[in-house]
């Protein structure tokens, strides 16, 4: 170690009066150290809870869709030309539905997919109820709030309702009797109440001209193919929309909650850093003669203001480092092992999601250690100051 890094070291934690460490500046890292431990496991929770929001949006959502603005634009042909390129799609379609129980209707979105059961597999542990077989005839899945209200279980008979497509030659708007193949709860915005799910050859005869409200989903997540398939169609007669621009709100709320918390949060580290600050002022006043000594042999003012640069540096790499090890190594392992237990009811089997990212570790380190030499800036401007002759002469 270095006589300057020795002398920092010496000068801020030991009292040699006392012969004991200097406690203020032991509580002065041990704040930095709780601030960075706490701020490194907040982000890594709510990351957690952004990738399980994400996930669940993956598994409901068509990560990009194509839809037609026109009626000139023809299904068929957009598909096999986008076969040509080597661009995978399958169809895609989404309507308006009254759904009708013996209890009561509800008017409802219905996403229309080409197979129910692989639809039904995809969402994995979100399916809460459904049959051990598929039933005869038509079905559809729906959401655990929408089956409450109107009391619905798996194999009970519905009937969709089709009101957009009533024709002045039959007012009477098309209706199929369907069984409820599955139940899912996602438990984010209103996906529980507001969908469900049915195929191409049930919507097919209930909504005439269904391939005029039909687009086309792009398999994959290359933004490559995202790109070439607006190149390919005429983009008059062709909209793009992916998951992120139906839920601008939802991902900016997300960031918004995560940028508060980080603020909030690096606040603990502030006044960590406060107290860090008038412990280096005291630091100063108690080592007044040594400062004068250290100067009347020759130390320059650069060199005094270096040596509390210093002090700073050593309480913010200590509680950082003792911190951020904390943090990490809490969520790694509840990464590994979920011995935290998650909300009753909400990440039963995997526990608190932690989602550990090396970026806001760094951003947490770098952020700390500024503030602690941020902190010792005024004590070192302070102690440059001091005249040797009159710090030799100060008498306590």
């Amino acid at each position: 170690m270095s006589s300057s890094w020795f002398l920092a070291r010496r000068l801020l934690l030991w009292r040699q009066e006392r012969r004991r460490l200097n406690r203020s500046a032991v509580i002065a890292v041990v704040g930095v150290a709780i601030g960075s431990a706490v701020l490194i496991l907040s982000l890594s929770i709510l990351n957690g809870f952004e990738a399980e929001v994400h996930d669940d949006l993956m598994r409901f959502e068509h990560q990009r869709v194509l839809l037609p603005r026109s009626s000139k634009a023809d299904i068929e042909t957009a598909a096999a030309a986008l076969a040509t390129a080597g661009i995978s799609t399958r169809p895609y379609a989404e309507r308006k539905l009254v759904v009708q129980s013996e209890a009561d209707y509800r008017l409802v979105t219905a996403r229309i997919v080409p197979d129910l059961t692989k639809h039904q597999a995809a969402f994995g542990e979100s399916v809460i109820q459904q049959l051990p077989y598929r039933p005869l005839g038509h079905g559809v899945i729906i959401g655990s709030l929408l089956a409450d209200r109107l009391g619905l279980l798996p194999g009970d008979e519905v009937r969709l309702i089709s009101p957009l497509d009533i024709s002045l030659a039959d007012p009477r708007p098309p209706q199929l009797k369907v069984s409820v193949q599955a139940i899912y709860e996602f438990g984010i915005l209103d996906f529980d109440d507001a969908y469900l799910f049915t195929d191409f050859p049930a919507a097919e005869k209930l909504v005439p001209r269904l391939a005029a409200y039909s687009g086309l989903s792009i398999e994959g997540i290359d933004n490559n193919w995202t790109e070439r398939s607006l190149e390919i169609l005429d983009g008059e007669k062709w909209e793009l929309r992916t998951w992120e621009t139906g839920h601008t709100d939802l991902l900016t709320a997300m960031k918004m909650e995560k940028l508060g918390s980080t603020v909030v949060l690096f606040l603990i580290i502030l006044v960590a850093s406060f107290n860090a600050t008038s412990t280096m002022v005291m630091s100063v006043m108690e080592k007044y003669r040594e400062i004068g000594i250290l100067r009347s042999m020759g130390a320059t003012g650069q060199f005094i203001r270096a040596l509390f640069l210093r002090q700073g540096l050593l309480i913010g790499v200590v509680g950082v480092g003792v911190g951020v090890s904390f943090g990490v190594a809490v969520s790694l392992g509840q990464a590994a092992y979920h011995f935290i237990p998650g909300p009753q009811g909400l990440y039963a089997e995997g526990g608190l999601p932690m989602d550990l990212r090396w970026l806001d570790v760094l951003v947490v380190i770098v952020g700390a250690l500024a503030m602690s030499l941020g902190a010792a800036w005024y004590p070192a401007r302070t102690a440059s100051s001091i005249a040797p002759g009159q710090a030799v002469n100060y008498e306590k």
